[in-house]
């Protein structure tokens, strides 16, 4: 992203954004589209009217989470990452693997409203 005729305090703002880590870049696409919702359906819409907004953010964090579950992590973190960032229970597996469950259905979440909303602006 070209930032370079923007303000300088967005510019840093944008940087970071950027700079945060893998995990961190996770936990703030949950904190921000799962735990005031209603469920699934204002979730998906939610991240559809970001996308169509921009997409630029949504992307980078997508990966993040898409990295997130392929990494070794410490016992008890996918699950805190459902639970606790994203206040979604897990009454049937809580457990990572159900939080796993979980974080690749939101994945498949953010992916289809990024595809949804790049299909609109092409046609």
């Amino acid at each position: 992203m070209d930032t370079s005729g923007l303000p300088e305090p967005l510019r840093a703002r944008i940087a970071e954004r950027e700079a945060r880590s893998t995990i961190e870049k996770a936990r703030s696409l949950l904190q921000g589209y799962v735990p005031d919702s209603d469920g699934s359906d204002e979730i998906r819409e939610e991240l559809l009217t970001t996308a169509r907004y921009n997409t630029y953010f949504l992307r980078q964090e997508l990966t993040a989470l898409e990295t997130v579950l392929t990494e070794d992590l410490p016992n008890g973190t996918l699950f805190r990452m459902v639970s606790i960032d994203a206040s979604w229970p897990l009454d049937d597996d809580p457990t990572d693997a159900g939080a796993a469950v979980f974080l690749r259905q939101f994945a498949g979440w953010v992916r289809a409203a990024i595809d949804q909303a790049e299909n609109e602006k092409r046609h």
